[in-house]
């Protein structure tokens, strides 16, 4: 059965994978698809690691460890993703890559972070 699901955001589309799609068409998917995906649909990151290529960025910010709090982990084994099984997995991303993206992400998720209490502070 086909999926080809596709939505539009801020006038691109993207479209809606499935664990299936990802499996069946290895190494296809542009960064910004799967970024979108596992930001908007349920995916499974260990099946994303072994099936698509990824971009430091990707795997720091939303796959190591299931992402900011786990919040993209689809079950208990995408939250124990490590970067060493992105280096076992993704061969083109070296360490000092992913040291650099961490850095990145980390900046980010702080953000995201003090983002969140000041909201819920301004709902009090």
């Amino acid at each position: 059965m086909e999926h080809n699901i596709e939505v539009e955001m801020n006038e691109k589309k993207y479209e809606v994978l499935t664990d299936r799609e990802i499996i069946m068409n290895p190494f296809i998917y542009d960064p910004d698809t799967i970024e979108w995906n596992i930001k908007n649909s349920f995916l499974s990151l260990r099946k994303l690691v072994r099936n698509q290529k990824l971009t430091p960025y990707i795997c720091a910010k939303y796959v190591v460890f299931g992402g900011r709090n786990e919040m993209y982990a689809d079950c208990s084994e995408d939250a124990w993703i490590s970067t060493d099984d992105i280096l076992r997995y993704q061969p083109h991303i070296t360490m000092e890559q992913m040291q650099q993206a961490h850095r990145i992400a980390n900046k980010e998720d702080e953000q995201e972070d003090k983002q969140e209490l000041m909201e819920k502070e301004d709902k009090k």
